[in-house]
C-alpha cells in the first residue's frame, strides 16, 4: 500500500497533474482541501482511490466532509483541512480531535507550511501547499512497512 497526501492546490491543476504523473504507482491519493475542483479536473489521470476533505475555499464541492479517517497498515490516520481546528495558531486542537477519534496520526493543510510535529502523542503532519507554498512544497508518502505505517516527506 502506498498513499500520497497533498493539500492546497488552489486552482493549479497543471502542477497537480505534473505531480501525480511523476510519482509512479500509488494506491490512494489524499487531498486535504482547498482544491477539490482540481482533483475533479485531473481525476481521469489518477489510477488510485481518492480521498478528499473540504477546505475553507472548497465552496459547494459535493458536500465534502470536514474530516475523514483512513487506515493504512492498521494505523488510523485523521485527515482534515484544519481551518475549523485553528491550526494557524497551533495543532493542539487537531491532536485532541485525532485522539478523540482513536488516531495516532493527523494530516492537515490550510497553513501552506510543511510541518511535522508531535503534540500529546499525536504526530501532526502538513504537506504544505501545491498552489501557494510557504517556504517549500512537499507531498507526504505513506507506505505499509511490514505492517506499520511509514511516513516520508517528498520535496517537490
Amino acid at each position: 500500500m502506498r498513499a500520497i497526501v497533498i493539500s492546497d492546490t488552489h486552482g493549479y491543476y497543471a502542477r497537480l497533474l505534473d505531480l501525480i504523473s511523476g510519482l509512479g504507482d500509488y494506491d490512494m491519493l489524499v487531498h486535504l482541501g482547498d482544491g477539490y475542483r482540481d482533483i475533479r479536473l485531473v481525476k481521469s489521470h489518477i489510477n488510485a482511490d481518492i480521498v478528499c476533505v473540504g477546505g475553507n475555499n472548497d465552496y459547494s464541492s459535493d458536500n465534502l466532509p470536514d474530516s475523514r479517517i483512513i487506515e493504512i497498515a492498521g494505523e488510523r490516520i485523521y485527515c482534515c483541512h484544519g481551518h475549523k481546528l485553528g491550526v494557524r495558531e497551533g495543532v493542539e486542537r487537531l491532536a485532541e480531535e485525532a485522539l478523540r477519534n482513536r488516531c495516532a496520526y493527523a494530516l492537515y493543510g490550510h497553513t501552506h507550511i510543511v510541518a511535522d510535529e508531535t503534540v500529546g502523542g499525536v504526530r501532526c503532519m502538513n504537506p504544505g501547499s501545491i498552489g501557494y507554498p510557504v517556504g517549500g512544497r512537499a507531498a507526504i508518502e505513506i507506505t505499509d512497512d511490514r505492517g506499520r505505517a511509514n511516513f516520508n516527506f517528498i520535496k517537490l
